[in-house]
């Protein structure tokens, strides 16, 4: 684990946020009045008008989440990721998209989480539950949408082996076309595609990262093929180039 970060960036982060979290816990409360619910932040309401306070909070703090969360993930684990998809050896490359990723996804999960110590102290004083069970969903979905970002910078720094900060920049990109395919695989029939390209575009809308949004249910069938289908297509890429030496020329017999 010392290899995505020192116990000592662990131990500063998880103190920051620490302190992050008694602060919000100390500044922010809700209010409910004649007039609509208000939300304080250091003594000073700012009025919601007709938005309820819990549906307000949730709302935004599910957003919050689902943005931040899956970038954590992937950025805390970048750097060390990149070495592994451009190694020469073919075991160390399988080893990263593994062993490699699962560590770095265990990397990114104690950061995410430790992050959002302060998004729970706010959903408690402002709505009086600890764990609400919409923040949970949209956390656990932009866990996946982290670890889906990992199997699919891992492959594109693989094929962009000169320059992996791009490989890192096309898994964003493709983070964007994931969510754009939701309307198209929603509404694919009514503009005019067959049965089997809306199947086809519902099937890349998994594969890609986004494939769920925050308030999406989680389905068993959508998890093996956005975890699965990258990892599968990962071994491929991954597998080693072909040799490149120079052929020996072939021995010429001695002329008599």
């Amino acid at each position: 684990m010392d290899r995505f970060g020192s116990s000592k960036l662990r131990i500063g982060w998880t103190l920051a946020f620490l302190f992050l979290a008694g602060l919000v816990f100390m500044a922010v409360k809700g209010q409910a009045g004649d007039s609509g619910s208000s939300l304080v932040v250091m003594g000073t309401p700012v009025p919601l008008g007709m938005d309820t306070l819990e549906s307000y909070v949730t709302g935004n703090l599910r957003a919050l989440i689902y943005a931040c969360v899956p970038l954590v993930v992937l950025l805390g684990s970048f750097a060390p990721l990149a070495p592994m998809a451009g190694a020469g050896a073919r075991s160390e490359r399988y080893l990263g998209l593994t062993g490699g990723v699962f560590f770095a996804f265990l990397h990114g999960l104690f950061l995410s989480q430790v992050m959002l110590l302060p998004v729970w102290a706010a959903t408690w004083r402002l709505t009086g539950h600890m764990f609400p069970g919409e923040l949970l969903k949209a956390d656990g979905l932009a866990l996946l949408l982290g670890l889906q970002l990992l199997l699919w910078s891992m492959i594109l720094m693989r094929l962009l082996r000169s320059n992996p900060g791009l490989g890192l920049l096309l898994a964003l990109l493709l983070r964007e076309v994931g969510s754009r395919l939701q309307y198209f695989a929603d509404f694919g029939q009514d503009l005019g595609l067959s049965a089997g390209q809306s199947g086809a575009i519902a099937t890349l809308h998994k594969l890609l990262p986004s494939g769920q949004l925050p308030t999406d249910p989680f389905s068993t069938g959508g998890l093996l093929l956005s975890i699965g289908g990258p990892l599968l297509l990962g071994f491929l890429v991954l597998f080693p180039d072909p040799k490149s030496g120079a052929k020996r020329p072939s021995a010429k017999k001695a002329k008599v």
